[in-house]
């Protein structure tokens, strides 16, 4: 667009200004926060021109707003530090708007710059005007507009404090695209040092008496603020103690899942062995976030009842008692929990057994199905990996077969959104792609999933990043088929595929593309890829009637097996 305004004419009045568009990037690398992905609009153009101007700026730029800002909230996620997306006013915000909701339900600092339209012309129904406050306070932290150039850095610096305190999450910021092009002082650099919020005295004491009555105790891992050290920490704890731990929906890499205390994950498919482990507790023991509908069936599992006691320990107020009462209830981060316990050691030859027997069968679960490919092929392929190798997917029932047979051993290898938003895995996988300087990246997509963010392949080839898609193709939407199944039995509407060649849109991207429909060229074609390095498509084509590990169309009827 045209724009004649005075502002664009504007020159330094002194050698050391610069413009607000630079010294919101400089802002942005003062804490730490150089990744950024957008896709390009001219309400933030002072700040596209600003980052070609830093060495240290690494900008991806993206196809569509909804992977820009998945690929920002998978940079949260395995930094631990915002993600950072830039996307312009109206359409482009609004497809972002569905990473804002990720951030906020998987708990993930996150970034979101919205560029604006000018702020004279506000309330006038300019080109592509919405209000970003009302849009988005329902799942954002923070909305805030900077309207004053001088207070880049004040608000950034409160940005990432609002997004990393307590309950991690998003973040919103218009940029009034008139307010970028002004010229403002540089000022000194103002790196947020992250607080820990803690009410974590008598934790220890607390935990150690509870656990000296109990006589089936559980944890369960919520999401929110975890790392490194927590995921060490926990296992630690929890073998000390004899203790079982169960994850909650796609947190599965919140504890290595080779430790013996490592029993599995509360999900939507969740086994029978792992209700009735949950139901017989008589003591949970929550670290982070909350007792969400999916971990807890639809609210009917963990019934609050007086024969079970509940120690939880949350990042944020809003955590708490939300389904679960919570009998002893502490504000901290899961870190400063974890290192106020780490001395907590009682006797737990009580339930040691009872969490070996739990462990068995976290085992037995890992065993594929003899001819269930699917299975085959993600067992296959937790050996085969590299340990530490990112594992992202979005949603659908392909990803049932993942959580389930796939192994996480260590921290940051499990990007899914909690959410259970489509076509997050291919973003995600560029991020975790774009962060692991060379490693590979594993994506899993069904073909609906993979088939909503597919543009993104332009970014892989563009950035030649070592990101591995393998496109589950049934031919169907499978989660809604499966319901589908059980509501109108045979009845097919609206749930069916027609699918491109994906390892021939593969190839148009200038990216190799293989389709197998067997275990063996599942693994010749996983193992020319690792050998060969970089980006490639594995299309891997299995039957619609496979609705899940236990669930199969026969006969047209929906059977457990």
């Amino acid at each position: 667009m045209n724009r004649e305004r005075a502002i664009l004419e504007t020159e330094p009045t002194e050698r050391t200004a610069v413009r607000a568009g630079h010294l919101l990037v400089q802002s942005l690398l003062d804490q730490g926060l150089r990744h950024y992905s957008c896709v390009p609009g001219e309400s933030f153009l002072p700040v596209l021109d600003a980052i070609a101007d830093f060495a240290d700026a690494d900008l991806t730029v993206c196809r569509h707003e909804s992977p820009a800002g998945h690929m920002a909230e998978a940079v949260g996620k395995l930094t631990g530090r915002p993600g950072v997306c830039f996307v312009t006013r109206g359409p482009g915000a609004m497809h972002a708007a569905i990473a804002v909701h990720t951030a906020d339900q998987d708990a993930t600092p996150l970034l979101l710059f919205v560029g604006q339209i000018a702020r004279g012309d506000r309330g006038r129904g300019a080109f592509q005007e919405f209000d970003s406050h009302q849009v988005f306070s329902s799942m954002a932290k923070w909305v805030a507009t900077i309207d004053v150039a001088a207070r880049i850095p004040e608000t950034i610096s409160r940005a990432v404090r609002i997004a990393t305190t307590g309950r991690p999450g998003p973040v919103v910021i218009e940029l009034p695209e008139d307010m970028l092009y002004e010229m403002v002082a540089p000022t000194p650099p103002r790196r947020v040092v992250l607080a820990e919020r803690g009410s974590v005295a008598g934790l220890a004491a607390t935990l150690a008496e509870e656990l000296e009555r109990a006589r089936r105790p559980l944890v369960v891992l919520g999401r929110g603020g975890w790392g490194t050290e927590q995921h060490a920490a926990i296992a630690d704890f929890a073998e000390r103690n004899e203790l079982p731990v169960v994850a909650a929906w796609r947190c599965q890499d919140l504890m290595d899942n080779d430790s013996r205390s490592y029993v599995g994950h509360l999900s939507l498919s969740v086994e029978p062995d792992v209700v009735r482990l949950v139901e017989e507790s008589d003591l949970v023991i929550g670290l982070g976030g909350h007792f969400g509908d999916v971990d807890t069936r639809g609210y009917t599992l963990l019934a609050p009842s007086p024969e079970r006691r509940v120690v939880h320990v949350a990042h944020s107020e809003t955590d708490l008692d939300r389904y679960l009462h919570a009998d002893e209830a502490f504000l901290a981060s899961s870190g400063e929990a974890l290192r106020s316990i780490r001395e907590v050691s009682v006797d737990g030859e009580r339930w040691a057994a009872r969490t070996a027997l739990a462990r068995a069968a976290f085992e037995e679960r890992l065993r594929p199905t003899a001819g269930d490919l699917l299975a085959e092929a993600v067992a296959w392929l937790s050996d085969r990996l590299p340990e530490g190798t990112p594992i992202a997917n979005g949603a659908g029932n392909y990803a049932i077969w993942v959580h389930r047979y796939f192994r996480y051993r260590r921290y940051g290898t499990q990007l899914a959104p909690a959410n259970g938003a489509m076509s997050y895995g291919l973003p995600a996988g560029v991020a975790a792609a774009v962060l692991g300087a060379g490693r590979p990246a594993v994506v899993f997509g069904g073909d609906g999933c993979f088939g909503m963010s597919i543009m993104e392949l332009a970014t892989v080839a563009a950035r030649d990043l070592p990101v591995i898609s393998i496109v589950v193709n049934n031919g169907a939407y499978g989660t809604i088929r499966m319901h589908q199944e059980r509501e109108f039995p045979g009845r097919v509407s609206g749930t069916s595929l027609t699918n491109p060649d994906f390892a021939a849109v593969a190839r148009g991207y200038g990216i190799p593309g293989h389709s197998v429909s067997d275990l063996a060229g599942f693994t010749a074609a996983v193992d020319l890829v690792l050998e060969r390095g970089g980006p490639a498509v594995i299309e891997l084509r299995t039957s619609v009637n496979d609705i899940s590990p236990t669930l199969r169309i026969a006969d047209g009827v929906l059977r457990r097996v």
